[in-house]
């Protein structure tokens, strides 16, 4: 980087990313083509057993909701936004449990919970929340109303992807094309005889499953039947396989398809007690479903300090028990992406196999979670193949940025602008027009058919007509 050019120049120099492997920069990266990020992401696609974790970040792009530096406002336009009136009392409510005026989304939960709880605990009608002059006495149903309706405006905000107004170019148009991109690369980079990738997610909305559908790629996502479809998390030991039609012999293994896990709920599921024909005995069924569900119903886990136990239950513990399987297996690599390890089961998980399973690789992807963007404006090529402590920067107290101190040859942190999933999707190996393929195939089937019918103008770039 020079000091005497002009700014344009100086910000065409400075680097867009950082890749660190073992606490080692590797590359400080200034171009939009980082070699070293490629070829370990080649690597690390041929590994035996393939981990995705994906995390909200991985859906920010489309317009997932911010859950951390809330003002009290924000909140109520949340809860606004998702089609709900906050009631008299919830800005008042919401400026004595959040008094600094920028809260975690978690923590706010949180209060709500416990006072709600205490409430019922001391079967007490209302609970008295804030301190000296500032106390104030509240309703119970109050307190838990203002509860569900974070949580039902948290849940709704996560139907993605949002109203194209506040999307850049091409996910406005186009809103799946890096997770298309990203999907298609990376189960076109793997050979043959490799496993299945498996995905894993703590994100609620759909977005990989419609990716996958316009991909058409077939993916078990741990539900049996097709109009009443129901978690079975024994679907997780089956696989697809191309059959000979006359003879029903298997031919060979189908190929395009993965397994995909969503640990911490969807929108489309729904709970559900049945009692069983034969028996007589009632057990809780977990269900798809596209229609309108009561809060009971929905099968989610909200960001509260109560999630950890949640984990516990069903299905979430089949669930994060596949999640431990896959990841203490040989020869395994987990590739993650937007997701910030806020979640203690499943960091618990992740940090017990790198301390036992030696034949576990680690790439995790971010933009923000390990240095300031001034200390990231200084770093130069000179930083290559130093230590990340020995720089002279400060990383933040994050736990990505704590892996990315970590001298552990296994562990790769890609940081700075290509850390953000959009660009990570560009960069998995693979040829550009793979997430391009089903728009334009479906456009391309829509201009035979209008032809056939006599309606339609030349099919773009052939003299038919």
């Amino acid at each position: 980087m020079t000091t005497d050019g002009t700014k344009g120049e100086l910000q065409e120099a400075a680097p867009k990313g950082l890749f660190i492997i073992g606490g080692t920069v590797k590359e400080v990266i200034t171009t939009s083509e980082p070699k070293m990020v490629r070829e370990h992401l080649s690597s690390l696609l041929q590994v035996k057993n393939l981990v995705v974790l994906l995390g909200s970040g991985a859906s920010f792009h489309l317009g997932s909701p911010r859950t951390r530096d809330l003002t009290n406002k924000q909140v109520v336009e949340l809860i606004k936004d998702s089609g709900e009136q906050p009631t008299d009392g919830d800005a008042a409510l919401l400026s004595t449990i959040n008094p600094t005026d920028s809260g975690d989304l978690e923590k706010l939960l949180n209060g709500l919970q416990l006072a709600a709880s205490l409430a019922d605990q001391a079967g007490q009608d209302a609970v008295t929340l804030g301190s000296g002059s500032a106390s104030k006495s509240y309703q119970r149903e109050e307190v838990d109303g203002l509860r569900q309706r974070i949580n039902r405006a948290l849940a709704e905000a996560c139907r993605l992807p949002k109203e194209s107004g506040g999307r850049e170019a091409p996910y406005n148009i186009d809103p799946l094309f890096a997770h298309r991109t990203f999907l298609s690369r990376i189960l076109r980079s793997r050979r043959a005889n490799l496993g299945r990738p498996r995905i894993f997610t703590t994100n609620y909305d759909l977005v990989i499953e419609s990716a996958l559908d316009e991909l058409g790629y077939p993916y078990i996502d741990g539900f049996s039947g097709t109009v009443d479809r129901r978690l079975n998390p024994a679907f997780y030991g089956l696989d697809f396989h191309r059959v000979e039609t006359t003879t029903q012999s298997v031919l060979a293994r189908a190929e395009g398809a993965l397994y995909l896990h969503k640990v911490h709920g969807s929108l489309n599921w729904r709970s559900s007690s049945n009692r069983d024909r034969l028996t007589g005995l009632e057990s809780v069924e977990v269900k798809q479903s596209n229609a309108p569900a009561q809060d009971d119903e929905l099968v989610l886990i909200y960001p509260t300090s109560s999630k950890e136990g949640d984990t516990l239950a069903y299905p979430y513990s089949d669930l994060l028990r596949l999640l431990s399987d896959a990841v203490q297996q040989e020869d395994t690599a987990v590739i993650v992406a937007g997701y910030g390890f806020a979640d203690p089961h499943i960091n618990r998980l992740l940090l017990r196999s790198l301390a036992t399973n030696s034949a576990l690789s680690v790439i995790v992807a971010d933009p923000f979670a390990v240095l300031d963007d001034v200390d990231m404006a200084t770093l130069t090529s000179e930083a290559e193949h130093r230590q990340l402590e020995d720089l002279d920067i400060t990383p933040k107290n994050t736990a990505i940025a704590a892996l990315a101190r970590a001298s552990d040859s296994r562990i790769a942190v890609l940081t700075g602008e290509h850390g953000k999933f959009t660009e990570f999707a560009r960069l998995m190996p693979g040829s550009a027009p793979q997430g391009e393929t089903p728009a334009a195939v479906a456009a391309l089937i829509e201009a035979l058919e209008q032809a056939a019918r006599g309606s339609a103008p030349a099919i773009p770039g052939s003299e038919i007509s």
